[in-house]
């Protein structure tokens, strides 16, 4: 089995200094701001998808172009952010107890799939104490679409979708699940929010035991 994780929201926290980190990159390179209709229209949220849509209206090469400095100054920010709030990013011992344990042993392979881009979130799971490069990983650097970047996190881990599960805090991490046909763990925050989308495997936190126990019935058919 395949367990491969999202990172905001469930592997770390710090939500809101990355939006904040983001919205401003965005802002601050383009001039334009992102509205509440946007949001609600938006049907891909990865950071390469959103500043392509907040952008629709210019050529891909210009998009790509500006994509490359709003990414660039997402960092700068999330530094500030960091540097302001010590704990801004942070990881849970028993989420990091969780991986480390699923890497020693050999039932389990994980992986690492997220909508942000990998120079940002290298960043953020690095002052959490999470070594990226321990991980297969892919990222909206990789793809715009979050079904895209959970399947290539599985071809790199040369594993098929069918041994795969995914373990993410967002309704849209549902819907790129329900894309691929593959089981969902919900966690983080906004845990009616997922139940709403009908997730049924939810843990509002990260602990080993009671996270086995749920691979285990997925893994047998009881989930």
């Amino acid at each position: 089995m395949l367990i491969i994780f999202d990172v905001d929201g469930t592997l770390i926290s710090g939500e809101e200094y990355d939006w904040k980190s983001f919205n401003a990159a965005f802002t601050e390179i383009t001039g334009k701001t992102f509205s509440v209709e946007f949001w609600k229209t938006l049907d891909e949220v990865t950071a390469s998808a959103i500043v392509h849509e907040g952008l629709s209206e210019l050529d891909i090469e210009e998009r790509t172009r500006i994509e490359g400095l709003v990414k660039n100054r997402c960092l700068e920010n999330l530094k500030v952010e960091r540097q302001r709030t010590p704990n801004a990013f942070f990881s849970t011992y028993e989420t990091r107890e969780l991986l480390e344990y699923l890497r020693e042993h050999h039932e389990y392979d994980i992986a690492i799939a997220t909508g942000d881009w990998y120079d940002t979130i290298r960043y953020k799971l690095e002052v959490a104490g999470i070594d990226l490069e321990r991980f297969i990983h892919a990222t909206s650097s990789d793809a715009p679409i979050r079904s895209e970047i959970i399947s290539i996190a599985a071809e790199r881990s040369f594993r098929p979708l069918e041994d795969v599960v995914y373990v993410g805090d967002g309704t849209w991490d549902i819907r790129a699940c329900r894309t691929l046909g593959i089981p969902f763990i919900g966690t983080g925050s906004r845990i009616e929010a997922l139940e709403s989308q009908g997730a049924t495997c939810i843990l509002p936190q990260i602990r080993k035991d009671p996270f086995l126990k749920i691979l285990s019935e997925i893994k047998n058919g009881a989930r």
